[in-house]
Order: C-alpha cells, then sequence, then structure tokens
C-alpha cells in the first residue's frame, strides 16, 4: 500500500538527491539539482512509501499567506504511471488548505518547448486541475516556462492516500478491459460484462481498486464454485485476482483478498482459491503462490486438477492456467 509521511529535511534532500539521479531525462542540469536538493530542506516535504521504500516526494512551500507552491516533486522510475504522484499530490493540496492556502501554483517547462518528458508534466498538472497563466524566461535561462496555478476552494476532501476499492459498475468495462488490452492481456469486455450479470444475479461479488482515479486491479468471489470439492462443501471460491503490472508490490492484491475474505466469511467458516503451478514475471503464479501461504491458505489435500478434474498419475497434462493446485483458509 502506498503511505504518505511528513519527512525530516535529511530525508528530503537525501530522497530528492535519489530521484534525481534516477530521472536524468528530467533532472540533466548538475547546479540546478543541487540548488533543490539544499531547498527542499526549507520546505514542508511529503514522502511517498512503498513498503520499506520511499519512492516519491513533493516539496511545498507557501510564498504568502494565501499561497502554496509546489518546489519540487519528483518519483522513482519504477513507479512512474502508478497513481503515485496524483496521491502526493491531493496530499500537498489538502496539507495546504488546511495551513490557510486558497490557492496553489506550480512552475513546469512551457508546452511551447516540446520537450515529450515534460510535456507528460504539463499535462499531469493539467489533468488535477491546475490552469496555465502565462510564460516568462528568466534571466540567464534558455527555456520559456509556464506558471500554473490551481483553486483549492472546492478541494475534494474525501480523497485520501489510500487505495479506493469499490463494487464494479458497467462505466468500469471499457476502461478496465483497455488497461489490460495495453499490456497484452486478453481480458474483452464480454467477461466483465459477464461478471456483471452475475453481480446483479448475485453469483459473484467484484471488487475494484483504484489509486484515484485510475484503475489498478480487481479480484471476484465466486459463492458457486466450479471445483466439485468446494461445491460439494459449499466453500466459496475466490477467482480471476489481477493487478496491473505498474501497481504491484504496493499491498493493493492483500486489500483486495481482504474484501473478499470479508465477504465470505458472513457466509462461510472456510474459503478458496486456485492458484496455477507456472511462475513467471508476468501472467506466472509464483509472487501469487508465495502471497496466498502467507495469509494463511493450505493446500485442500486433493492434489492437481486439469480443467476442474483430478489429475491422473501417468497421464500427460498442459502446463497452462487449468492445471491448479487448490487451497483453503479458515475465516473464523
Amino acid at each position: 500500500m502506498i503511505k504518505i509521511e511528513t519527512i525530516t529535511p535529511d530525508l528530503a534532500e537525501g530522497l530528492c538527491r535519489k530521484i534525481t539521479v534516477d530521472l536524468p531525462e528530467y533532472f540533466g542540469l548538475p547546479e540546478v539539482n543541487e540548488h533543490y536538493a539544499i531547498g527542499v530542506r526549507s520546505r514542508l516535504n511529503l514522502a511517498a512509501r512503498v513498503g520499506e521504500e520511499y519512492v516519491g516526494l513533493i516539496s511545498i512551500d507557501f510564498p504568502y499567506p494565501e499561497n502554496a507552491n509546489i518546489y519540487w516533486m519528483g518519483i522513482l522510475q519504477d513507479y512512474h504511471r502508478a497513481g503515485i504522484g496524483k496521491i502526493l499530490s491531493y496530499e500537498a493540496f489538502k496539507q495546504a488548505k488546511n495551513r490557510g492556502a486558497k490557492t496553489i501554483s506550480v512552475e513546469t517547462l512551457s508546452p511551447e518547448e516540446a520537450d515529450k518528458n515534460y510535456l507528460k508534466t504539463y499535462h499531469f498538472y493539467k489533468s488535477l486541475g491546475f490552469a496555465p497563466l502565462f510564460n516568462l524566461k528568466h534571466q540567464g535561462y534558455e527555456w520559456n516556462m509556464v506558471y500554473m496555478l490551481k483553486s483549492l476552494d472546492n478541494l475534494d476532501s474525501t480523497r485520501t492516500s489510500e487505495v479506493f476499492i469499490r463494487s464494479l459498475i458497467k462505466e468500469d468495462i471499457v476502461a478496465i478491459s483497455e488497461a489490460f488490452n495495453q499490456i497484452g492481456w486478453n481480458k474483452p469486455p464480454s467477461l466483465f460484462e459477464e461478471y456483471l450479470k452475475e453481480q446483479e444475479g448475485g453469483e459473484r461479488l467484484i471488487w475494484v481498486a483504484h489509486v484515484h482515479d485510475e484503475f489498478a486491479g480487481y479480484v471476484t468471489l465466486q459463492w458457486q464454485s466450479q471445483y466439485p470439492s468446494f461445491k460439494a462443501q459449499s466453500i466459496p471460491e475466490i477467482m480471476d485476482l489481477n493487478v496491473l503490472p505498474s501497481f504491484r508490490k504496493m499491498g493493493i492484491g492483500s486489500l483486495l483478498l481482504d474484501c473478499a475474505e470479508k465477504e465470505a466469511a458472513t457466509k462461510s467458516q472456510i474459503i478458496g482459491i486456485g492458484v496455477g503451478l507456472y511462475a513467471g514475471a508476468d501472467g506466472g503464479y509464483g509472487a501469487a503462490q508465495r502471497l496466498y501461504i502467507k495469509r494463511g491458505y493450505i493446500p485442500d489435500g486433493q492434489g492437481v486438477t486439469y480443467n476442474y478434474q483430478s489429475t491422473i498419475p501417468g497421464n500427460s497434462y498442459t502446463l497452462d492456467d487449468d492445471l491448479v493446485l487448490w487451497f483453503t483458509k479458515k475465516l473464523r
């Protein structure tokens, strides 16, 4: 899970330097980098932490009583496109408003410079509600900078640094399918349309995780399993837990499992899950196997199945998603 913390000047300087080195395409001027690394020490610094590692920093100051300013911001490369920038920004907005600020400003490279990296930065700030005011080229600068401003009057106070999980709705379907399509996974809209129909019929529950407005993953809970052993014992089955690669190692999978286990406990003392046998960087089950065991799942003692049917010693089976070992966990 992503946590936002206020950090000390020493930690802020160190994190600023670490991120600067990690992003030379954004921070390529050593003298400027040194200026900001020292400068963050005297600002309010919020850091994003994933596990035990600090991965992002936003540093804000207050040039006027009713205005805050984003002095410096950066996220480690491996954590780009994971929603961390938005989480940091919304926490900064909240803290700025709590200190009396009515607006917050930011300066970045003007889109007129057509730098592909800073165009992303410009559009990121626009997506947060910043409006461009004017361009300015400082004395000695080679580039135009754009100054942007956002009002804090209508700040959504319900936004937090936590992952947001809710039930699947119709409007999610296209976005979810497209998100998986972008990483080469075939999850057509028809799959989620069927899930939604089953949810409406009380056969299945589906939880969808967002990091603010960005889809991150989902899980389903099927009340009547197709696996004969679970079906005979009325054990609900967790099915189809998926977290996008860019959102992994943040605890999102565990949060989704928490939802499924809590709901299953209202009807059953035991919950079950089927886990594939092969590993791999993408699409494999190695990480999932470790996660379930850590959460208290144990093999159900029925061996491996293929297409829900028990395997026979000596026979050959394809090592694919249908070759599964089943686990159960006592809930209460």
